[in-house]
């Protein structure tokens, strides 16, 4: 999808698009002024972003791909599946493995998880162990 008037030049040289010098294959297309491109199949809506429309899909098809660990609800998007968390005591995505404290980022969990020693975590510890939620997409 050509998204600026020397797309086709640009992406053949991977150049920086002259209107905002951003990298021209990172675009989304309303960065420029293309509006709702991405249609429903199944009912009228538009999307300015792919990834809306591919959440919004799921209202069709009744996938719930976001899993809560604490109570087990499933939820169509990551926001609500957050949103959903904070129903728990205020619960956010992340919680430590080894003292049960919460982190509201996965950057903040992971500086937190450098504060114990590396004997506190079991051989197969991943930091995918802290997420409150299963992700099935």
């Amino acid at each position: 999808m050509a998204i600026c008037k020397r797309a086709d030049d640009i992406i053949r040289r991977r150049e920086a698009c002259a209107g905002c010098r951003g990298d021209v294959l990172q675009h989304e297309p309303q960065e420029h002024g293309g509006g709702k491109p991405y249609q429903c199949h199944h009912c009228p809506k538009k999307f300015s972003l792919k990834h809306q429309l591919d959440t919004h899909h799921r209202v069709h098809t009744g996938e719930k791909p976001y899993e809560c660990r604490l109570c087990g609800q499933r939820s169509r998007d990551y926001s609500a599946m957050i949103k959903h968390l904070r129903t728990h005591g205020g619960a956010t995505p992340y919680q430590c493995t080894v003292c049960l404290e919460f982190c509201n980022s996965l950057v903040a969990m992971q500086r937190h998880v450098k504060s114990h020693a590396g004997q506190d975590f079991p051989p197969d510890w991943s930091i995918n162990s802290t997420y409150l939620y299963n992700s099935h997409t």
